[in-house]
């Protein structure tokens, strides 16, 4: 199914690529590194941490983890897309904001397929599988040490959120932080 299809029979699309759906949404096309770079530049110093997840019959399915709230809970039966929406959601997130707005920390405990693609991308600067009681204990320190190092930098700057961190002239790269968990 064709996205203009969906808006002419008012149905939902059985199925759309994010590719089609990125070129569709103004981004321009996802596997071309020319078009992604380009929206990195044109989305100025403080990107939404916006993803264009999926189409409706009234357009555009987006989630703005700015607007939206930065938690969210995916549930579904074994087999229902929840891993393929979790891709989705961070191949979506890094074609509209660059490795300097936005990183990620892809945890996944069924062994790592859900994120091996996305594992390469330069925003991800940790993929943790399978965890046990030790790593779980291990990664929950290191997110913690990153919290920490976060609000000194918000506290040297004077800034109560990243937003305000944003807008202090001459401050080191702060990206926003996404911890994605799969199952």
């Amino acid at each position: 199914v064709v996205l203009e299809d969906v808006a002419v029979t008012n149905r939902f699309a059985a199925a759309v690529t994010l590719s089609s759906l990125s070129e569709r949404h103004g981004t321009g096309a996802i596997d071309d590194a020319i078009a992604v770079a380009g929206a990195w530049r044109s989305a100025g110093p403080d990107p939404a941490p916006a993803a264009a997840i999926g189409v409706a019959a009234d357009g555009i399915v987006e989630i703005d983890l700015a607007r939206d709230g930065p938690h969210a809970l995916v549930a579904g039966t074994t087999g229902s897309g929840k891993s393929e929406l979790l891709r989705t959601l961070v191949v979506s997130l890094a074609a509209r904001s660059s490795p300097d707005h936005l990183t990620f920390v892809l945890v996944d405990y069924k062994g790592g397929a859900t994120f091996d693609a996305c594992a390469e991308l330069p925003h991800t600067v940790g993929v943790v599988t399978d965890l046990d009681e030790r790593l779980a204990a291990r990664a929950l320190l290191s997110l913690d040490a990153e919290l920490r190092r976060r609000e000194r930098l918000l506290r040297a700057a004077g800034a109560d959120d990243l937003t305000g961190y944003r807008a202090v002239p001459d401050r080191p790269a702060l990206p926003r932080l996404v911890v994605i968990i799969d199952e």
